[in-house]
């Protein structure tokens, strides 16, 4: 049977709206800015993590209203969550490495917070990709219609069939080489420990000079007086050795350790934002407008409020961030907190 509507069939605007996506693409756009200028780790962190939730929150709901025995949403709806969501993903990827620019024990525990919650967000956005790819054909509430399906990687193609094969393959090679680099991170440190282990186990005790007796008194050979003896160690070496007075490094505000512009802000900022609008104009709009009808672009759903509070507080940081630091060159480590 053929579907019963021109092209595919009216998308559910709580999951898929208009706004919905008007507010990933902002709250990416945000976080990317805020990683580049910000030297606060609260102001990045907290970017971080509300982009971590949104991307969580809408990975479930779309796994939920997908298999649910009566689904709720279209395959078509799956499209638009996956595309937003693959934004999205490559964002905290690409922006999560700035946080070497927050050394300190202080920030330590902040930064282990980051690291598992977008580990726990990526493979929910795993498990919901592999699940919609391979029941393309039946996925949602219309499977009749999802024949219809056209994805526009710059060239359109259909979803179903070759572009099902396609994003199946990517996908397993993002998931094989991202849970490659969670176990060297992991392993990391476990090596580190044996290696430290086992210098210590092999390491050999430094040889004493021979003396008379515990006291540690020494015959001189040539007139057999006893003279007393100080047995030196490398922890009395190295005391002996070190300087009386180290300075301890002075803080400099950022207003005066910074320079009154920063060469590489306009090639940074380019890189985040290029990629950005041209997936934006290259894949956003035509693929969606050829597969739902005309009406439902001017609707706004539900869950776009509380999205478009949260990218209304990112921009405020953005803005904030902005007013502070302008175009000054930041220091390539910040002092901790």
């Amino acid at each position: 049977m053929s579907c019963p509507t021109s092209g595919g069939p009216p998308m559910n605007t709580d999951i898929s709206g208009i706004g919905v996506r008007l507010s990933f693409y902002l709250q990416t756009l945000f976080l990317g800015c805020l990683t580049i200028r910000s030297p606060s780790l609260d102001e990045v962190a907290g970017a971080f993590c509300t982009l971590l939730a949104t991307n969580t929150g809408m990975a479930v709901t779309a796994l939920i209203l997908g298999f649910k025995p009566t689904p709720e949403i279209s395959f078509h709806d799956a499209l638009v969550v996956f595309y937003l969501l693959n934004i999205s993903w490559f964002t905290v990827f690409f922006a999560l490495p700035s946080r070497v620019r927050f050394p300190g024990r202080g920030n330590l525990k902040m930064l282990r917070m980051l690291h598992v919650f977008s580990v726990i967000q990526s493979y929910t956005l795993f498990a919901f990709a592999l699940a919609m790819l391979c029941t393309a054909e039946t996925f949602g509430s219309n499977p009749r219609c999802n024949a219809n399906a056209v994805v526009v990687l710059f060239p359109p193609f259909p979803a179903i069939k070759r572009g099902q094969i396609l994003f199946l393959v990517l996908t397993g090679l993002v998931v094989i080489s991202y849970t490659a680099l969670i176990v060297r991170d992991i392993s990391r440190p476990t090596k580190r420990l044996i290696h430290r282990t086992l210098k210590v186990v092999l390491r050999s005790k430094p040889e004493q000079p021979p003396t008379d007796d515990a006291g540690g008194l020494e015959t001189t050979p040539l007139t057999g007086s006893i003279t007393p003896h100080l047995a030196t160690t490398p922890a009395l070496a190295s005391a002996s050795a070190a300087p009386e007075h180290v300075p301890l490094p002075k803080y400099i505000p950022l207003s005066e350790r910074a320079t009154p512009y920063d060469p590489n802000i306009e090639w940074m900022d380019g890189c985040v934002q290029s990629p950005h609008h041209s997936n934006i104009v290259g894949s956003g709009g035509d693929e969606y407008r050829a597969s739902y009808p005309a009406k439902s672009f001017r609707t706004i759903g539900r869950q776009s409020f509380p999205v478009a509070v949260w990218t209304v507080l990112c921009l405020m940081s953005v803005f904030n961030t902005f007013w502070d630091n302008g175009v000054r060159k930041l220091p390539a480590s910040l002092p901790p907190v």
